[in-house]
């Protein structure tokens, strides 16, 4: 039973206040072909804005399909989504890198993070066991031709993990070349096969940027999965109120999800939020909030009221390095969001300072927490052999079950075991030099960089995945 925030009466009012807003509000479409989209199917049209009845949402929105598979080039990392299990994906977007200071010094600074970053992030989110994809855009890198960053962005996520990744959302360009790489590492025609997901952002309140609808239109003419999402903040750019807010961003993702489904039925589209308040003082994101963490569960419980998919949540912070802030803070929207039953986590690692920025110790050092939450996630298995009986029987009263046969078999297996969580006691921290989470962290990725190795692909694929990045300039 997942977490419920929200009354069924408090849901038929929120689905109806965002269906009057469709209705005699709109949502701008400032892009000749999504509103072609919404022409062609008789869905009324002023200019820009497009107005939709209840009943051609509804419609729509029964073509959506409430699971699907994302593959990946490694079938064993194909991913799915509503499947039971959330799917954890990186931080996304995030302008700057943090590094920490070693033996909990602060940190060395904030900087602009550089090609060979990106490349190092790829590695370790393909190594790191609680990531299921390895992402995109993990952070902006600072490079040369800023307009191509997104194609050497995607060489790095095809060539050095077989992990699924997300595709490039940078207007019509960004989706058209996601494709075409993605045609050359499948070999193959993708219509019917769904190798990525991208993200598509509304802009609130009530409207769509031209950039994100192209990437839309070009994604969905093949079928390719997308998460339509909001980052709403209650306070600034929707009503102060969570209530107004979730009318607001419902209204927005639900006329972007038609869309998708009037250009091609069957679309695999996820229904995503990320919306949270503002600090009233500072009039700054607050994602560290307990109000993210109310967004979160009644946005689940809104997917599930749409039989939609839902993105939402991950191991959110507001603070500026990975402290016990920013430890207490991700672990509440990370299980809050998966205790809400929430499908596809983005940001599931990395995050500081509100989407700011992103840190390689926090990376592995919120990978750990997702492994936590996962296995709190699978709950208790109870069948005769788990009740133990015939043992506690032969044990009996005063005994201990160290050496018993049921102990020695599942020993391995039966408990989640850390990466990085300090276990051994205090007398062995201290003659270890007292070394804190952060500097663990640190030795953690630095292993696992220097252990990558490129997952084998195939020569005339990579030859031809290099060329044509080359091919473009980037």
């Amino acid at each position: 039973m997942y977490h419920e925030i929200l009354s069924s009466e408090d849901i038929r009012q929120i689905h109806e206040t965002s269906m009057k807003l469709l209705a005699e509000v709109g949502v701008q479409f400032p892009y000749e072909p999504a509103l072609a989209a919404f022409q062609k199917q008789g869905v009324k049209t002023e200019g820009q804005r497009v107005y939709l009845s209840e009943e051609q949402v509804m419609k729509a929105l029964e073509t959506v399909p409430k699971q699907f598979t994302i593959h990946a080039r490694n079938p064993e990392h194909n991913v799915v989504v509503g499947g039971g299990r959330p799917v954890f994906a990186p931080a996304y977007g995030a302008p700057f890198l943090v590094d920490a200071a070693p033996s909990g010094g602060g940190v060395v600074g904030k900087r602009a993070p550089t090609m060979e970053d990106y490349v190092n992030l790829v590695k370790i989110a393909h190594a790191l066991p609680n990531q299921d994809m390895s992402g995109h855009l993990i952070v902006e890198p600072d490079v040369a031709n800023a307009d191509l960053a997104h194609v050497a962005m995607l060489y790095a996520h095809m060539v050095h993990s077989d992990k699924a990744f997300i595709g490039s959302a940078a207007g019509k360009r960004g989706a058209q070349h996601t494709i075409e790489m993605a045609r050359i590492l499948f070999g193959e025609e993708l219509e019917d096969k769904a190798v990525c997901i991208s993200l598509i952002n509304s802009l609130t309140p009530l409207g769509y940027s031209s950039e994100m609808l192209e990437a839309l239109v070009a994604f969905a003419e093949v079928g390719q999965p997308l998460v339509i999402a909001a980052l709403a903040m209650a306070g600034s750019t929707a009503p102060i109120t969570l209530a107004g807010t979730l009318a607001v961003q419902t209204a927005e993702l639900l006329a972007g999800i038609v869309l998708t489904q009037l250009i091609k039925p069957g679309t695999p589209a996820v229904f995503g939020s990320t919306s949270t308040n503002i600090d009233m003082k500072t009039g700054a994101l607050a994602i560290g909030s307990p109000e993210l963490s109310q967004m979160i569960a009644a946005h689940a419980q809104l997917a599930r009221h749409y039989g939609l998919p839902s993105r939402s949540g991950g191991a959110l912070t507001d603070a500026s390095y990975p402290d016990a802030q920013a430890g207490f803070e991700s672990m509440m929207s990370l299980l809050t969001t998966v205790n809400s039953g929430v499908n596809f986590v983005l940001h599931a690692g990395g995050i500081l300072t509100s989407y700011l920025a992103f840190s390689y110790e926090k990376f592995v050092l919120d990978d750990e927490m997702c492994g936590m939450v996962r296995r709190l996630h699978q709950g208790i298995t109870v069948t005769p052999e788990t009740l133990s009986y015939d043992v506690i029987a032969n044990v009996g009263p005063g005994g201990n079950y160290l050496m018993e046969m049921q102990t020695v078999k599942r020993c391995r297996k039966e408990f989640w075991k850390p990466a990085l969580c300090d276990r051994g006691g205090l007398e062995a921290w201290t003659q270890a030099g007292q070394p804190t989470a952060v500097d663990r962290a640190r030795q953690r990725w630095q292993k696992l960089l220097a252990e990558h190795e490129d997952p084998a692909l195939d020569e005339t694929t990579a030859r031809q995945l290099k060329a044509y990045m080359e091919g473009l300039g980037a």
